[in-house]
């Protein structure tokens, strides 16, 4: 049996799933489910939500979940810092990214007029100012890329991609490390994926 990802190419959780795959380098097929209205994934998972991934017959739900399924049975190329207290805090940032971070963006995205567009970016600019913070003086937030690293980029590179919308010049370390990752992750520039 092979594995299959079901995607939507825009999701940002999809997007942490393939990067996870690529950096293990281990074989998909990729199965798009707007291609049939997500009837395949209905027929495959019973719900509707992606990332999906069948697992050699074994669906699992949740790019977190599908994520550490892929460490355990490919070790190789480790998307966890080492150590169990660094461990931990990457699991956090990783979900602070897929659960706090999310919502953030999500208001750009929907902001439909200057206003709503202000309040956005005002609550989004929280967020900014501490990763802001996180990166300075590190290339990533542990010793290596981990899978805190790549949530937060999924992220970011969603406000580059979908919402059009770009990290402002003042944080140079945010900015830095945005390249650094796009570089790392051998993904065409950022501003060529928005064009």
């Amino acid at each position: 049996m092979a594995i299959r990802l079901f995607q939507s190419q825009t999701s940002m959780f999809c997007e942490k799933v393939r990067i996870v795959l690529a950096l293990k380098k281990v074989p998909y097929e990729v199965v798009d489910v707007k291609k049939d209205d997500r009837k395949s994934l209905i027929e495959f998972s019973g719900q509707r939500k992606v990332p999906v991934m069948d697992y050699h017959g074994q669906c699992v739900i949740d790019s977190t979940f599908i994520s550490a399924l892929l460490e355990q049975k490919h070790p190789q190329s480790s998307i966890y810092p080492s150590g169990t207290s660094d461990k931990g805090l990457c699991l956090m940032l990783e979900d602070w990214s897929d659960e706090v971070l999310i919502h953030a963006i999500h208001l750009m995205r929907r902001a439909e007029n200057p206003e709503a567009r202000k309040e956005a970016e005002k609550q989004l600019a929280i967020h900014l100012k501490s990763l802001e913070q996180l990166f300075t003086g590190k290339k990533f937030i542990f010793d290596r890329l981990t899978l805190a690293d790549i949530a937060i980029f999924t992220q970011l590179h969603y406000l580059y991609t979908v919402v059009k919308y770009e990290i402002p010049a003042g944080y140079k370390s945010l900015r830095a490390w945005m390249e650094l990752m796009q570089q790392s992750l051998k993904l065409p520039s950022l501003y060529d994926v928005a064009a």
